[in-house]
């Protein structure tokens, strides 16, 4: 549970961070929302791909 807060933190500081970076509007709600998802896409995301790789026991290699 601990993974899936961090990266949806992560993920909203980041989309704060590039908005103003790429001249796009700043609108937080919108910024929030865009972050929350895309941290929470990666954090379903990347340990698929990093068992698959490791060929370790765990749960999402099965």
């Amino acid at each position: 549970m601990g993974r899936y807060i961090v990266c949806i933190v992560w993920g909203m500081i980041y989309t704060f961070i590039g908005a103003p970076l790429t001249q796009s509007t700043y609108n937080p709600v919108t910024l929030l929302i865009v972050g929350a998802v895309f941290g929470l896409l990666f954090s379903l995301i990347i340990p698929k791909i990093t068992a698959k790789s490791y060929n370790d026991d765990s749960a999402c290699n099965k």
